[in-house]
């Protein structure tokens, strides 16, 4: 079997999720998820709305919504 790309895979406890989302909603925890996906893949994301918006598969919007929100679970460097 050949090495395991990093991407192959992310660690993702549902107690711990579960704790610290529980008042999401639906569009936030999608958002969250799609997020935290992405850091994995691709390390930390900019602090850049049109492409946060891109990346969560939200239009600018419904960004503007969510964003409040993802806030919380991220440090904003820069």
């Amino acid at each position: 079997m050949g090495k395991a790309r990093p991407d192959s895979w992310m660690p993702l406890y549902p107690g711990d999720y579960h704790r610290d989302t529980t008042r999401l909603t639906r569009d936030q925890h999608g958002g969250y998820l799609l997020l935290i996906m992405d850091y994995w893949v691709n390390g930390p994301p900019p602090d850049d709305d049109a492409q946060l918006a891109t990346i969560v598969k939200a239009s600018p919007a419904e960004w503007k919504r969510l964003r409040p929100v993802m806030v919380r679970f991220f440090a904003i460097l820069d």
